[in-house]
């Protein structure tokens, strides 16, 4: 493990120290204003996670007509595809014409649809770790404070593990 390595699961492990043992070295008055103000501030955070989510799922409900359609086209596409095949020989400009329709209705349903699925996974993808990071830090016995020590030592683990490569 190379010194910069070394050095940075230190700082790590250093903050997670600091801020596990305020638990121990500070009065109880202190700790519980400060655990109170980080966890208003979580909880803030996980309000404004929860309205981002809302957001995302009424944006897909107002779309889903429009993601319903999407399949309807790509069915169509489909069924002209399938068509194109008992197209007979001599009719070479309807067989192109309805290959490039089916081509289109395909290429256009999974346009509409991908991308309206996409942005309602990626909203999901993005809130999900945030609202589990601040369930756990204001769900947290010790209060939050520790809850972020208990954070920092966590990663400065994860970092001793990859760097060492076992």
């Amino acid at each position: 493990m190379a010194p910069e390595q070394s050095l940075l699961i230190m700082k790590w492990q250093f903050a997670a120290t600091i801020l596990m043992g305020l638990d121990y070295f500070i009065s109880d008055g202190f700790r519980e204003k400060a655990n109170l103000y980080v966890k208003n501030y979580f909880q803030a955070m996980q309000g404004r996670v929860d309205d981002d989510v809302k957001q995302a799922l009424s944006k897909f409900k107002s779309k889903l007509f429009g993601v319903l359609i999407s399949f309807v086209q790509i069915a169509i596409g489909v069924g002209l595809f399938l068509i194109s095949h008992y197209i007979g020989e001599d009719s070479i400009l309807l067989f192109v014409g309805a290959l490039i329709a089916a081509f289109f209705f395909i290429i256009a349903g999974f346009n509409f649809a991908f991308t309206t699925v996409f942005d309602l996974l990626t909203s999901f993808g993005i809130a999900a770790p945030f609202r589990f990071l601040t369930t756990f830090l204001v769900g947290s016995p010790k209060g939050p404070i520790a809850a972020i020590g208990f954070m920092c030592l966590m990663i400065s683990f994860y970092l001793r593990y990859s760097y060492n490569g076992i």
